[in-house]
């Protein structure tokens, strides 16, 4: 039940209780975000030249090794996301964590170009993937009224990890071989942060959901076709047929596509439009800045009007970001560009994962969950060879954002049909 306010301002007073008395299942949601870090591409970024340096790669080869990884992560995302619904989740963050420190240490040891790939996969299934999914999925099975604060609170671990752990990766870079920074990973995530989130969400009653679900359907048990493991991955697959999804799916993948290939390439395409790499960077503290503001106010704003009433209107702050660069002067619109982008990223996942809890419940969040976040990560490892191919054919600049916003538009409109009565949820 929500928190009754104690007088003062009425809306603040809520928002403050709630997270006071949910703190510990917040601060959990809050680590395994942040801790995905470690997956994501702007951590491995500070690592390119060590790598390329190391192992005697180019940037075409790395790329290439890195989108594989990327997608074989995607691959593996749905069969082992799912399982969190029959899993408690004070064991499954367990696992999570471990194979984060596991592929750390992977990392440091890797002696070659197999074993790199190796634990590039790893930290890209077990960071990007498992962690964020862990979080976003127990959230929402552990609320409902407050669902949209609590998903909103545990996703502000990304930014917080996106302006930490580079300045910290840098600093360390100045004494430590790139080697012993990943031991040092290694060291923290399995002796520290693995126990520490288990003890965050150990007494919780959201554990409790995965023993009272039954193990498998009646009709999975009896065809003796197919193991139990191949019934829960086509029974996963199987709501990408729902046919809300033909409405929702573009508006849901345009965003992490789009932000991708802009944010990959606008170093490079940055001179074009008068954006240094200094203002690009410096741009960075209001991204961040707006992220953290738009996810904090985002969630109550879900709670009171739902996920699928917000969901067609998400899109504008992508639309207003990519829209900037083509009507304002270049040393305006990088911070304005970057500021709506950090909305757009801010209220997108609990949005998204919200619209999945209203769409499909609860009892199968991971499942449900595990196969749209792995449909993104598949788009977002397409999206710098879709963007590099359309920057080599040297298609103009503002042909390059009016195709964007093109299709950011039309997905907004299709998204607008989850209103009427067959596809309202």
């Amino acid at each position: 039940n929500p928190p009754r306010p104690t007088g003062g301002r009425p809306l603040l007073n809520p928002y403050l209780a709630f997270i006071l008395k949910e703190r510990r299942v917040l601060s959990f949601g809050m680590s395994m975000t942040f801790f995905s870090s470690f997956g994501q591409t702007f951590l491995f970024a500070l690592f390119v030249p060590f790598f390329l340096e190391e192992y005697h790669l180019d940037n075409r080869s790395f790329g290439t090794l890195y989108s594989l990884a990327t997608l074989g992560s995607a691959a593996l995302l749905p069969i082992l996301g799912e399982k969190i619904d029959r899993v408690p989740v004070r064991i499954y963050s367990l696992w999570v964590a471990g194979a984060l420190g596991a592929a750390s240490l992977l990392m440091a040891m890797s002696w070659n170009i197999v074993t790199l790939f190796a634990a590039i996969l790893l930290l890209r299934l077990s960071g990007q993937g498992l962690s964020g999914h862990t979080a976003d999925t127990t959230m929402a099975k552990a609320f409902s009224s407050q669902r949209g604060k609590a998903l909103s609170i545990s996703n502000l671990g990304h930014p917080i990890g996106e302006g930490i752990l580079p300045l910290a990766i840098a600093g360390l870079a100045t004494f430590m071989y790139w080697r012993d920074i990943w031991w040092l990973f290694a060291f923290s995530l399995s002796l520290f942060v693995a126990p520490a989130v288990y003890r965050l969400i150990q007494r919780h009653p959201v554990n409790d959901l995965a023993r009272s679900r039954p193990e498998a359907s009646t009709a999975a048990a009896e065809s003796g076709k197919s193991s139990r493991f191949t019934f829960h991955l086509f029974e996963n697959l199987a709501h990408l047929r729902d046919p809300r999804m033909k409405i929702v799916l573009p508006a849901a993948l345009a965003p992490p596509f789009w932000v991708t290939g802009f944010f990959l390439y606008q170093v490079s395409f940055g001179d074009e439009i008068g954006w240094s790499a200094t203002r690009i960077a410096s741009a960075f503290l209001g991204f961040a800045a707006a992220r953290i503001a738009s996810s904090l106010v985002i969630g109550p704003l879900i709670d009171r009007f739902s996920a699928h009433r917000m969901f067609p209107f998400y899109l504008l702050p992508l639309i207003s970001a990519l829209s900037i660069p083509l009507l304002l002067p270049a040393h305006i619109s990088i911070y304005l560009y970057m500021m709506m982008m950090g909305v757009s990223l801010g209220i997108g996942s609990p949005i998204k994962t919200a619209l999945w809890a209203e769409m499909f419940g609860v009892e199968r969040m991971g499942a449900i969950r595990s196969v749209f976040a792995s449909l993104m990560i598949f788009g977002t490892s397409l999206s710098p060879f879709i963007m590099g191919f359309i920057l080599d054919l040297r298609i103009p600049l503002p042909m390059v954002f009016a195709i964007a916003i093109g299709t950011c538009v039309l997905a907004m409109a299709l998204s607008f049909g989850i209103f009427p009565r067959k596809a309202r949820v």
